[in-house]
């Protein structure tokens, strides 16, 4: 097919909403954002785990690091590796919201959501004394967005499992009545 670039297209006039619909799409641009603003920052889904056992700059991640970054690996959204004169210091994972900004909903509708196990991993984090860090992303009506990034405190989120939750029990049960009951 030649595309005539003469030709009108017809266009569906906004059918397909980023912001209302395909959570996952919106939170991949979410995440391609904040990895354009905050410099160095790797985001998980881009890397194996294997990207761990390399040679970096200031040389090899500590093991105890790099055992914590293994284990929790599906549920970091992003980690960015904090050195000082070429020597490895710190590590600072990030937890990446996207969130619709409407003018006239209650302040709670703008509270994020986290499930009990992400908060649980974030704050196993700081007890290890890595840093961790939040990015929330603004989306307007207009294409423009807001970005705020700030420490994590987990009094700055609802906990809320949603549909992750609902997996995981339709799996027990499937596991417990399925083919073999």
């Amino acid at each position: 097919m030649v595309f005539d670039i003469n030709k009108k297209i017809p266009l569906n006039m906004g059918e397909y909403d980023l912001r209302r619909q395909n959570i996952k799409i919106k939170s991949e641009v979410g995440e391609v954002i904040a990895k354009h603003r905050v410099p160095y920052l790797h985001l998980r889904r881009e890397y194996k785990q294997d990207y761990l056992d390399q040679r970096f700059p200031f040389g090899f991640i500590p093991l105890s690091v790099k055992e914590f970054i293994k284990k929790y690996w599906f549920s970091i959204d992003a980690f960015r590796f904090v050195s000082e004169n070429y020597q490895f210091s710190n590590i600072e994972f990030y937890e990446i919201k996207v969130r619709n900004y409407y003018p006239n909903l209650r302040k709670e509708a703008y509270i994020p959501d986290m499930t009990k196990r992400e908060l649980d991993i974030y704050e196993k984090a700081i007890k290890a004394g890595f840093i961790v860090k939040v990015i929330i992303i603004w989306f307007y009506d207009d294409w423009r967005y807001d970005i705020v990034i700030k420490d994590f405190n987990p009094r700055d989120f609802k906990i809320a499992e949603g549909s992750k939750a609902f997996l995981y029990k339709m799996k027990k049960f499937y596991y417990k009545w399925g083919s073999n009951p």
